[in-house]
């Protein structure tokens, strides 16, 4: 009785309020045998602290085994008439209840690595052993905890910084992220819950998603939310040995479990393989190694994170999710600004310091030699000196050798191939309504441009001549008068107004008449600082005249284009007579 009343005296001074706060500490029973008497005095200190603490709720059991879990529930719904079961872990290893023990702890939560185990265990992730599996990138669920990383540089916002990172969801759980999550995830996660009862011990699951749309985030933060559920991680180089991969896959599959067999199944991801058939063979080989380790149930998910160059929709099936451009109106209200967002791309442009190499990767294959890479071109041109530009679709069908869609939709898009992503529909209205096409946004447009320029050496005077000479893109009716309006407004743009030279009234009338459409259509807000003539002129001097001569062979005797090319002559002769003016006085001084 003695030995029981000190038990007492000790348990309810550890449960004083001034001693140990309340719900701030947990008590923990480690039973490494089975307690079978029910005078055991574990059994009565667990009635102690359950009294003294008014439940169970900051009480934990660790049980070595079933059986001990069993006799131990049993005893204590005969002592203290509750049922512990929610209160007790079992069935774990040796490593899983070190590593949960040890993950208790703020301090070794923090400067340790942690995985998902059985019945929501952890074990430790040794430094050594995640050193080995160098070809997996291991997300613990502890990622990012320790506090080493550089706050600094990760934006709350993952939409001005380009790549998604571990970090870049860890910092989007913390108050005032403006982080928004994807509802494809809940999508992928059920769709995987079904996979699981197949009898295959790896599956496959494929996220297939356009270009530029956030897939490789999607499927990053899948592996985020899951990282309770399944040990996860993505693969370094699509390159490595798939044997090798196979092998330490299933070491990560095993790890802490080398007396019995997994039961929290690997999930990993790999991100834009060229070849589906390597997808293929990873699967069979992982396959193969878990049937020799006698594992016959679904315990392997590889997320196949794929792009998709084709604008068509693929088919949705049990093992497919497909992410597109557009966003969901859930998502399109969460975003704030003057200008709505309905899409990816649109978002993609408002970054402060949007990257070219999502344009440079999609205009790799570009070969002035087809016509459709020739309207892009054009339409590149077009929207970056006009944004209001586009080109109709029957235009495009005829260019493009397409046959007019009895019914259905067309196939214009389509017929971009892998610039297809760069291209949207519009409606243009007017006194004829009609469908065109345009590059998704502005921006898009100035990369487009640039990277012509730049890697496929297409100067701006060269797209322009293209519009200008190419008789076929003049000859729909659909957009045709539009279009040749925008072409003007290219070609002379704010020259209308800044001309130094005298103009004959005719052109003075045309020009103010040219100008008061322009205002009336509320291009004058928009206009650039420099016109595409100056433009040309700076990249490739002297090209701008042969430019203002096609100008003029499509637009007959047009005064405004007539007024330009003889400025643009007048100022080279000045510019020529100052030269030897220069030359003369400077060879004068020197005789």
């Amino acid at each position: 009785m003695d030995k029981g009343a000190s038990i007492q005296d000790v348990i309810s001074f550890w449960c004083r309020k001034d001693v140990l706060p309340n719900k701030r500490f947990l008590v923990i029973f480690l039973l490494w045998s089975t307690v079978s008497e029910e005078l055991d005095p574990l059994v009565e200190t667990f009635y102690k602290f359950q009294k003294e603490l008014g439940g169970t709720d900051q009480i934990l059991c660790i049980c070595d085994s079933e059986n001990a879990f069993t006799s131990w529930k049993d005893l204590i719904e005969a002592r203290c008439g509750i049922d512990i079961s929610g209160r007790c872990i079992y069935k774990l290893s040796f490593a899983e209840v070190s590593g949960t023990i040890l993950s208790l702890s703020s301090k070794n939560h923090r400067s340790n690595r942690f995985l998902t185990s059985d019945g929501g265990s952890r074990v430790l992730l040794m430094p050594e052993v995640e050193h080995s599996l160098n070809t997996l990138d291991i997300l613990c669920v502890n990622q990012c905890e320790g506090g080493n990383e550089d706050n600094i540089v990760i934006d709350k916002d993952l939409y001005r910084e380009g790549k998604a990172s571990w970090q870049t969801f860890y910092y989007s759980e913390q108050p005032g992220s403006s982080f928004i999550k994807q509802k494809k995830i809940d999508l992928i996660e059920n769709k995987v819950k079904v996979l699981r009862s197949q009898t295959k011990a790896c599956v496959l699951f494929n996220l297939i998603h356009a270009p530029g749309c956030g897939g490789t985030t999607l499927a990053m933060h899948t592996l985020w939310t899951l990282r309770d559920r399944y040990r996860c991680a993505v693969l370094k180089d699509n390159d490595a040995d798939l044997s090798v991969v196979t092998d330490q896959l299933v070491k990560l599959l095993t790890y802490g479990h080398e007396e019995k067999l997994p039961h929290v199944p690997v999930m990993l991801m790999i991100d834009d393989f060229d070849d589906m058939k390597k997808v293929a063979k990873l699967q069979q080989l992982i396959e193969e190694e878990c049937i020799k380790k006698n594992i016959k149930s679904t315990q392997v998910i590889l997320l196949n994170c794929m792009r998709s160059e084709s604008p068509l929709l693929p088919e949705v099936t049990k093992d497919t999710v497909f992410l597109g451009n557009d966003l969901s109106d859930e998502e399109q209200k969460q975003f704030t600004g003057k200008k709505p967002i309905k899409t990816f791309y649109e978002l993609m442009a408002m970054k402060t310091n949007l990257k070219s190499h999502f344009i440079h990767n999609t205009l790799k294959t570009f070969s002035i030699d087809e016509k459709h890479a020739k309207l892009l071109a054009i339409l590149t041109i077009l929207n970056v000196y006009c944004e209001d530009s586009s080109l109709s679709v029957s235009l495009c069908q005829k260019y493009l050798g397409l046959s007019k869609p009895i019914c259905g939709t067309d196939r214009v898009q389509e017929a971009f191939g892998k610039f297809s992503n760069l291209i949207s529909y519009t409606t243009v209205k007017g006194e004829l309504e009609y469908k065109a096409v345009k590059i998704i946004h502005p921006k898009f447009a100035e990369f487009c441009l640039r990277e012509l320029k730049t890697t496929h050496k297409m100067t701006k005077a060269e797209i322009t001549n293209l519009l200008l000479t190419t008789d076929e893109f003049y000859e729909t009716t659909d957009g045709k008068l539009k279009l040749l309006e925008d072409v003007h407004h290219i070609i002379v743009g704010r020259h209308l107004v800044e001309q130094s030279i005298p103009m004959r009234l005719c052109c003075i009338f045309s020009c103010v008449v040219q100008e008061a459409k322009q205002l009336a259509k509320g291009r004058e807000t928009k206009q650039r600082k420099n016109t595409l003539i100056q433009d040309i002129e700076n990249e490739t001097p002297g090209l701008e005249e042969k430019v203002l001569l096609n100008s003029l062979e499509r637009f007959k005797n047009d005064p405004s284009i007539t007024q330009l090319l003889n400025h643009t002559i007048a100022k080279k002769r000045r510019e020529g007579l100052g030269f030897w003016n220069r030359v003369q006085k400077k060879f004068s001084k020197m005789i």
